[in-house]
């Protein structure tokens, strides 16, 4: 049902029976748990003194709008209208910078890598969803937002992004969970964008260039920094810092997803009809595009060694990562070793893992 997955932009609409191989009950849950405990007259998915967070859910709560006539219990949920309410205040209210990049933080402008998992990949899904009538705006609005943070937070001394901008604290280190969390979020808006019927136009076809160079000029710099155990600082670029296995996750996940995007990279559905209203055979001019960054083959070897370390980290017994940083406070490791976040990396990264093998074996065969 992801991006990722066989079906992609759009998924499945019928997901119904547990033996269904669409069944998604756990997102779907999520979803209604979050309406259900949503304060009247909220604007955003849940409350939250981050603007870009409750955006997050806004993924799920589109395949839960998406799916609902396969649920007949639950068929007359209102998403709709709290989905309307999170993207018209992320992109009409939240605090913005004068050039227009949307504020991570609600009570000040201050940007932070973050962001850009959390709410470009919910506004570039909202605009492709509902093909072959692709909200055109919205998709590059998506990738507008990565490059007005890249401008903000790349550190072209090291290939890397920074971790906060701007407002009253910054943090000027290259966080390694946030250049995850920017190259992830940059993978699922490419993946979005290339599967919809405006994919091949000229301006997303360069939108898509950037993207791909933008996650891979991270993976590829980052994993410079990786430890003999497989590993990688809290801060990449300071050994002054904690192992950590979470970043860890999350970077092994983004190599691997670079390592088969192909796979990943079909375009739109075979039976999509075109938008009238767009072009029918645009011309491309690939020689006015950014040279494109090859993954390099290091990176792929140093994403293999860094699951290996995850996985030994791994407890056996209750299946908790162990040695992670604090969800709650970046630059501290979590004393408890408890992070639900850190578990969702070693899910993130396991899926890309398969894709990676799937794509292997067919390129072989």
């Amino acid at each position: 049902m992801s991006v990722y997955g066989p079906t992609g932009v759009p998924p499945a609409r019928d997901v119904g029976g547990t033996d269904n191989p669409n069944n998604i009950t756990t997102v779907l849950e999520l979803a209604n748990y979050a309406i259900a405990i949503r304060p009247i007259g909220s604007v955003t998915l849940f409350q939250d003194s981050s603007v870009g967070d409750p955006a997050s859910l806004g993924v799920a709560m589109l395949m839960a709008n998406w799916t609902k006539a396969s649920r007949p219990d639950e068929a007359n949920n209102d998403y709709d209208g709290p989905l309307r309410q999170q993207l018209g205040y992320v992109l009409n209210s939240a605090p913005k910078t004068p050039d227009g990049a949307i504020s991570h933080r609600t009570e000040q402008v201050q940007l932070w890598s973050d962001f850009v998992y959390m709410t470009p990949p919910f506004i570039a899904y909202y605009g492709a969803l509902y093909q072959p009538y692709v909200h055109q705006w919205l998709v590059y609005t998506s990738y507008d937002q990565i490059r007005l943070y890249r401008n903000y937070l790349f550190d072209s001394t090291v290939g890397l992004w920074k971790h906060i901008a701007l407002g009253n604290f910054t943090d000027d280190g290259h966080w390694s969970t946030g250049n995850g969390w920017a190259a992830a979020g940059m993978l699922r808006v490419l993946v979005t964008m290339n599967q919809t019927t405006l994919g091949y136009q000229p301006q997303f076809v360069a939108a898509q260039r950037d993207l791909q160079n933008w996650a891979t000029e991270i993976v590829n710099n980052i994993w410079t920094h990786q430890q003999a155990d497989g590993s990688l600082f809290n801060y990449a670029t300071d050994p002054n810092t904690f192992s950590d296995s979470a970043s860890t996750a999350l970077l092994a996940a983004v190599t691997f997803r670079l390592a088969a995007l192909p796979s990943y990279l079909r375009g739109p559905p075979a039976n999509a009809t075109v938008d009238p209203t767009l072009p029918a055979n645009p011309t491309v001019d690939t020689s006015t595009l950014p040279a494109l960054i090859e993954l390099s083959p290091a990176s792929v070897r140093a994403a293999h060694l860094a699951r290996d370390c995850v996985r030994q980290r791994l407890n056996t017994t209750d299946g908790w990562l162990a040695q992670v940083v604090d969800p709650y406070s970046f630059a501290n490791q979590q004393a408890s070793g408890q992070s639900p976040e850190a578990e969702s990396f070693v899910l993130m990264m396991e899926a890309a893992w398969r894709g990676w093998k799937d794509f292997v074996l067919a390129q072989s065969t």
